[in-house]
């Protein structure tokens, strides 16, 4: 009885060591204005929101033991370092930090795991992560984003944006001023830009809405949709094996090249005036061109070694220069 009783008591007071190690931590700490904000965490994920004083807040929530985790502040005259380190390869625990700013500072954030989500800076915002998730919203100035494997989410962005992902997928609404977006494998979907917008990925594919500006959008085996768009300069949309597919908001005033090599290339007018010099080609033996205007020339040309049917029609004037081209889709052309 004596030896179970022991053995009891030893088991609560590990159980106990064990819990209390796991047992969540607050750290709340109040810093004065900086114009830049430097953030460095491991596998933390971070809240930034702003504030309503002058103060820069810093609230951390953590369940790591105090022997492994270590929080760090640094004070500059014009900036504020936090960051978070390990000691010791068997730390196990999670961190949250939860910062209040002014809008008017400037947010440099790094991870290697952990999430951002920021809401409401007037300053630039440069994030990069490895595997983490970024939610971005309404920022008035540049915006600098990049993720190994995360997703991206930007909203109500008032300056040019710079996104990079491998593998995660890129939602973006209401952005201004520019827009360039880079994925090797992920989706882009995006709604309501206005700018020069330069959207690539390698095997995502790229869904556009509502958007006013020069547009190139490349994809290499994913599809190319474009709705509601309205061309400020020469604008490009391709692919080398999706279909791509785009759909007026008014008539083209600038020129323009739709190409696919394997897939459908469709211009549709919307209903809007087609006019300028419209020229189409496909291959003879795979491809067919689809018009609703009847063509001023047809001829059969050589390129690579393949023959290539070139179709071209003029409505009204000779500019701007249309060109829809595919090896064996459709080049179409739609009122």
């Amino acid at each position: 009885m004596k030896k179970l009783k022991t053995l009891f008591i030893t088991t609560c007071l590990l159980f106990g060591i064990v819990m209390s190690s796991f047992a969540q931590k607050e750290v709340n700490k109040t810093f004065s204005f900086k114009e830049k904000i430097k953030i460095s965490t491991v596998s933390g994920d971070c809240k930034i929101k702003e504030g309503t004083t002058n103060d820069i807040q810093v609230h951390l929530l953590y369940t790591y033991s105090d022997d492994c985790f270590e929080y760090i502040f640094k004070e500059e005259s014009n900036y504020l370092r936090i960051a978070e380190d390990f000691h010791g390869n068997n730390c196990r625990g999670k961190s949250e930090w939860t910062i209040t700013v002014p809008s008017n500072v400037s947010i440099k954030f790094n991870s290697a795991s952990g999430d951002l989500v920021l809401n409401k800076v007037d300053n630039s915002v440069y994030a990069n992560t490895a595997s983490g998730d970024i939610v971005v919203k309404n920022v008035g100035s540049e915006i600098d984003i990049t993720t190994a494997s995360g997703d991206i989410v930007l909203e109500n962005i008032n300056g040019n944006s710079e996104i990079t992902s491998a593998s995660g997928d890129v939602i973006a609404s209401n952005c201004k001023d520019g827009l360039s977006i880079s994925t090797a494998s992920g989706n882009i979907r995006t709604q309501d830009i206005h700018g020069n917008i330069e959207i690539t990925t390698a095997s995502g594919d790229l869904d556009i809405s509502n958007a006013i500006g020069k547009f190139t959008l490349k994809a290499a085996s994913g599809k190319v949709n474009a709705e509601n768009i309205e061309l400020t300069e020469e604008s490009y949309f391709t692919s080398a094996s999706g279909d791509v597919n785009v759909i007026l908001a008014k008539s083209a005033e600038h020129s323009l090249k739709i190409s696919s090599a394997s897939g459908n290339s469709v211009l549709d007018y919307n209903g809007n005036e087609i006019k300028g010099y419209f020229e189409f080609s496909a291959r003879v033996d795979k491809g067919d061109i689809i018009s609703p205007i009847k063509f001023d020339k047809e001829e059969v040309i050589k390129k690579n070694g393949k023959d290539y049917d070139l179709k071209s029609f003029t409505a009204g004037s000779n500019s701007p220069k249309i060109i829809i081209k595919t090896a064996s889709g459709n080049a179409q052309l739609k009122k």
